[in-house]
């Protein structure tokens, strides 16, 4: 039953910053949408808690950043992003989660904005550093390929 609550609390993560995780991505929800196989709407859906996320969506989902954060070297913003909001989200505590969601909605924003490359990682760097205390510059390899998907696997796997 552990197993199964930390995995609906990282879909709800994930389904909860969707929209700003999108935006920093450079992708329209309709862009989004077809890279899953899913309509607009699907992603508005999610992005507005009308509907829940599953996990066969948290997976593609997942892929497909992966892949973007793989194959888009410029967008350094993305893997620092994921990193902190899907990937150590549990190192923080509910007021740190709470101020690294609003900042990460502030970095959104500025993405929608046109605001990208250096100026963008200027603010990503910015808002992070004076929450966690470090500055994040040199993120942008850590986002381990499919290690997030291995262990869910292998947690779906135990409650067989």
């Amino acid at each position: 039953m552990e197993t199964r609550n930390k995995q609906n609390a990282q879909i709800a993560c994930l389904q909860k910053n969707l929209s700003a995780i999108r935006k920093i991505a450079g992708w329209t929800s309709e862009q989004l949408g077809e890279r899953i196989g899913v309509t607009k709407q699907t992603i508005s859906n999610l992005e507005n808690a009308k509907t829940s996320m599953t996990l066969t969506q948290y997976i593609a989902i997942r892929s497909i950043i992966d892949f973007e954060i793989q194959t888009n070297k410029e967008n350094t913003v993305l893997p620092q992003v994921v990193d902190i909001l899907l990937n150590r989200e549990e190192e923080y505590t509910d007021e740190e989660r709470e101020k690294i969601s609003e900042s990460v909605r502030t970095i959104a924003a500025t993405a929608s904005g046109g605001i990208g490359g250096p100026a963008l990682a200027a603010v990503s760097a910015g808002l992070f550093g004076g929450i966690l205390g470090t500055p994040l510059l040199a993120i942008g390899g850590i986002v381990a390929g499919s290690t997030w998907l291995a262990k869910i696997l292998k947690e779906k796997d135990k409650n067989k």
